[in-house]
């Protein structure tokens, strides 16, 4: 088989491929759209705005310690390991 028809071929194979690959994606764009409205029409406004929760607790003083000592160990290989 000469050399220009495996290529030609190559090349069909490949649009045809990325043109699957296209199409999926863009049915997956259109489905993820379809649902998100669903949801909208189905849980109506309060899934939108729902209250913000609790703030984060505060970190007890043996775990800040814990993150203090890994920060600066994280500074100090970074300072010695710079390009």
């Amino acid at each position: 088989m000469p050399m220009a028809d495996l290529l030609v071929q190559g090349i069909e194979l490949m649009v045809l491929g990325m043109g699957i690959v296209f199409s999926f994606l863009v049915l997956l764009v259109f489905t993820m759209q379809g649902m998100s409205w669903l949801a909208h029409r189905i849980g109506g406004e309060e899934l939108y705005h729902a209250e913000p929760g609790p703030s984060a607790a505060p970190v007890p003083a043996a775990e800040a310690d814990v993150i203090a000592a890994i920060g600066a160990a994280v500074y100090r290989y970074r300072a010695r390991h710079r390009k």
